[in-house]
């Protein structure tokens, strides 16, 4: 389960699964399911299609020296443009139609998609982003093994759609990957198959919750935007950050409390706050990129050494309960 975080949280997650590979802790080709919303569905794509995970380096930084060439040098290119270069929105809100259906309601899920649906309308072309799925995985079929579920939110019902799931709209992974990272106020909603998709995220950080239903014996979580606990507060932009990380950890918290009481195990892996001042507030600095990587790959062998039980993991999500 790899969650939202942009492109810089994208990268944060990139070195956590190359960190539980290289520890030993996760066989990429082990996993019966994985899951992926927004840049964690870029990531969660390429591991399915079979990328090893060091590789994935090369996706956020075109550094040579660093040993990790680009993957598909001219389309890594394109996507780092795509994600540097992202036009203004239109000022005007995307949906005020599900702005005022989910105002009313109660919950983190209503705010979030609220929130969404008031940003203004997103120009920004992600195709860029969908032809590099496309080219590593080579085809448009879903994997058989690891099965892939890549998680958007109908924007004109609110509905979370995982694509890939049995049940749900016929698409291609790279189209999926797309409409989950349609960042409302940022990138244009996707059309498949005539309706409007948005990032995932906008119904929930993690979507950990998804997987409730699912005979899983242990799911592990990487979660690049839950705060690590209590960190320092240097700026106001800083303090909006620390609050929207414990807002997205009580959230998490509720959705892992939702997989144990389905009798799964849970690990539950977060940024340091070591990974938070590498990470920034801006999280589309594509600058930050390789050290965010290298700083996670890092951090993360650190905690999986150090680490608790994954059945306790719950509990240690910021101290939310």
């Amino acid at each position: 389960m790899i969650g939202a975080g942009a492109a810089v949280g994208g990268a944060w997650a990139a070195g956590a699964v190359c960190a539980l590979t290289e520890t030993g802790a996760f066989d990429p080709a082990g996993p019966e399911l994985v899951v992926g919303t927004s840049a964690g569905s870029v990531v969660a794509a390429l591991l399915a299609a079979g990328m090893p995970p060091r590789e994935l380096a090369g996706l956020f930084s075109d550094d040579r020296e660093s040993g990790t060439p680009p993957v598909r040098p001219e389309l890594s290119a394109r996507v780092r443009a795509t994600l540097r270069d992202v036009p203004r929105p239109v000022p005007i809100p995307g949906n005020l139609r599900l702005a005022a259906r989910t105002l009313g309601r109660p919950g983190h899920r209503a705010l979030r998609t609220a929130a969404a649906a008031l940003a203004p309308r997103g120009r920004g072309d992600l195709a860029p982003v969908g032809e590099l799925v496309g080219a590593v995985q080579g085809d448009r079929t879903w994997p058989a093994r690891p099965r892939t579920w890549l998680v958007a939110m109908d924007f004109d019902s609110g509905r979370r759609v995982a694509f890939g799931a049995p049940g749900e709209p016929p698409t291609s992974p790279a189209e999926a990957v797309m409409a989950s990272c349609s960042v409302p106020g940022l990138f244009a909603p996707r059309f498949i198959a005539g309706r409007r998709y948005v990032d995932g995220g906008a119904v929930s950080v993690t979507n950990a919750d998804v997987l409730a239903g699912e005979a899983l014996d242990e799911v592990v979580v990487v979660a690049p935007l839950v705060t690590p606990g209590p960190l320092p507060r240097r700026s106001a932009a800083a303090r909006i950050e620390h609050r929207v990380r414990l807002h997205i950890a009580q959230r998490l918290s509720w959705e892992v409390w939702r997989l144990l009481a389905a009798g799964m195990s849970v690990r539950v892996l977060t940024p340091t706050a070591e990974d938070v001042a590498a990470m920034g507030v801006d999280r589309m600095d594509a600058g930050r990129h390789r050290r965010v990587f290298e700083t996670a790959v890092r951090t993360t062998t650190a905690q999986l050494a150090a680490e608790a039980p994954p059945a306790a993991a719950h509990a240690e999500i910021d101290g939310v309960a």
